[in-house]
């Protein structure tokens, strides 16, 4: 009996091989979906992490409507016209801990028509989300929709103090949520 063997090869299934799907090794789909619900959950957390900072927040409940102490600590918004703004400090420290206060929740009424300049200037869009600001605030907050963009923040921001803009067009206000990166003495 001649026992010879069939040695041709099929060709390997490619993306253009009509009825053949590519298929993932089991061992990669695990890792692919390993990394989704790794992204999916620090995402969440970072909300998570994000909601929380409005909720430790203290200060002494002042009113502050003096624009100028709000625009030396951020020069950008020497625009301004008026303000009204809170302060304070983070996680239980007070003024004798951190002189200088590590949060400011603030509206500022700017010139009209620059809020439409500034949101051209940055390349704004609908707000995904409404400002963490003290309950203190939440009444000034424009109603309507809010504009923002990484590049209004950036532009807002000091070494010192990043912010996070909110901008009515509208109104011809600026909402922002400022933390301090660290000592500003």
């Amino acid at each position: 009996m001649d026992q010879t063997r069939d040695t041709t090869t099929q060709p390997a299934p490619t993306d253009e091989t009509p009825g053949r799907r590519w298929a993932v090794p089991a061992g990669r789909r695990l890792v692919v979906l390993s990394l989704a619900l790794a992204v999916v959950t620090a995402g969440s957390l970072w909300v998570t992490l994000q909601t929380a900072s409005s909720a430790e927040k203290a200060g002494d409940g002042v009113r502050r409507t003096d624009i100028t102490s709000l625009t030396d600590r951020m020069p950008a918004l020497a625009i301004g016209r008026t303000a009204v703004w809170y302060s304070g400090w983070m996680d239980g420290q007070k003024a004798a801990d951190e002189p200088v206060p590590t949060w400011m929740d603030a509206v500022v009424t700017l010139p009209e028509g620059r809020a439409a300049d500034l949101a051209s200037a940055y390349s704004t869009a609908p707000a995904t989300r409404s400002p963490e600001v003290v309950d203190d605030l939440a009444g000034d907050v424009p109603t309507g929709e809010l504009q923002s963009s990484v590049a209004l923040d950036n532009a807002l921001s000091t070494p010192y103090w990043h912010a996070s803009a909110y901008l009515s067009v509208e109104t011809d206000e600026i909402v922002l949520v400022v933390e301090g990166r660290h000592s500003a003495r």
